[in-house]
């Protein structure tokens, strides 16, 4: 539906008393009420006849010819991320059927996007979201930008998760001068990149199962190379054995693996520095209290912070714990 109008163009100090002139003069039709644009200037649509009473108005206001096109759009998807120029749509009973059509009404409606994917269910190995191709170009791989920095993600291969920029950008800058840094299980580099252009560590060591997380963590560094102030050493191992290849140098260790960190907090521990370390634990849980219990060692709990929705009543949560000496040696008396 077009419906032919006038724009008024307004001084932003008079908006509200334009406004409330508009409607007293110019009522919508019912049920359909005309959209209000927005530009460089408040725009506001008018109707097909003269205003004189804008006039009377001590502010800049022109009255433009235009067109005002009401538009009935798809109910937008319910969750979705875009990732290097690519809409990843979530797929559940809420959009079934109606796949196809928000889609396609993203891609009209969301400047510079080239494709949408749905991501269908986790599943192998290495726990990725299978994507499907609902509308647009066909991509096996974007480069994303996340706080200035570029990482390749070649799709439906790496978790990828654009929520995260900021969580990635808090522990880089509270990385003290003189750390080495272990990221377990890094993914595509964002906490290992990040803190190597923002942070003030001496050495970090991402690793990851995936060979293709770990090969989109390497182009990373070398994509981000000019800005990175710390060496980054990027591992495609096991992280059981990471103990059998590292000396336990670590001031600060990562383990962002929300469905399983827990069982791998000892082989952290044992990878820290004689002299203690802090660990960032992400784990799924319901509430702060459900997130810390089941650690198998105990340490000086430094606080814990809810980062991410995850599923209704779920979230995920950082449990930030120091250990010292002795909760190392606990660890290590496990084995």
């Amino acid at each position: 539906m077009v419906v032919e109008c006038l724009l008024a163009v307004v001084e932003p100090r008079c908006g509200e008393r334009v406004r409330r002139l508009l409607r007293r003069l110019c009522p919508a039709p019912p049920g359909k009420p005309l959209p209000v644009a927005r530009q460089k200037w408040p725009v506001f649509p008018v109707c097909s006849k003269a205003v004189p009473e804008l006039s009377a108005l001590k502010c800049y206001v022109e009255l433009v010819g235009g067109a005002c096109r009401v538009r009935h759009r798809a109910k937008p998807p319910l969750s979705y991320v875009i990732v290097g120029g690519v809409a990843i749509v979530s797929l559940d009973e809420r959009l079934q059927g109606r796949e196809q059509e928000v889609a396609e009404e993203l891609l009209k409606t969301v400047p510079g996007l080239r494709a949408v994917y749905g991501k269908v269910e986790t599943r192998g190995r290495y726990r990725v979201q299978q994507l499907r191709h609902l509308a647009g170009e066909r991509v096996e791989e974007v480069i994303h930008v996340e706080n200035g920095l570029r990482f390749p993600v070649p799709l439906g291969k790496v978790y990828i998760n654009p929520r995260l920029a900021a969580e990635h950008m808090r522990i880089a800058v509270s990385t003290k001068p003189g750390e080495n840094v272990l990221d377990m299980f890094s993914g595509i580099g964002g906490f290992a990149v990040t803190i190597a252009a923002y942070g003030r560590a001496s050495l970090i060591v991402a690793n990851d199962l995936n060979p293709y997380a770990a090969r989109a963590a390497a182009r990373a560094v070398l994509l981000n190379r000019a800005r990175l102030r710390a060496p980054v050493l990027v591992l495609n191992r096991d992280a059981t054995i990471l103990p059998e290849m590292l000396k336990p140098v670590f001031h600060r260790v990562i383990m962002n693996l929300p469905h399983g960190s827990k069982r791998f907090l000892c082989t952290g521990l044992r990878l820290c520095n004689p002299a203690g370390c802090l660990v960032h634990l992400y784990t799924v849980a319901r509430s702060p209290e459900e997130a810390v219990s089941g650690l198998l060692v105990a340490g000086t709990l430094r606080g814990v912070t809810r980062v991410l929705d995850y599923a209704p009543g779920k979230y995920i949560f950082r449990v930030d714990v120091e250990y010292d000496e002795e909760g190392i040696a606990a660890c290590k008396r496990r084995r």
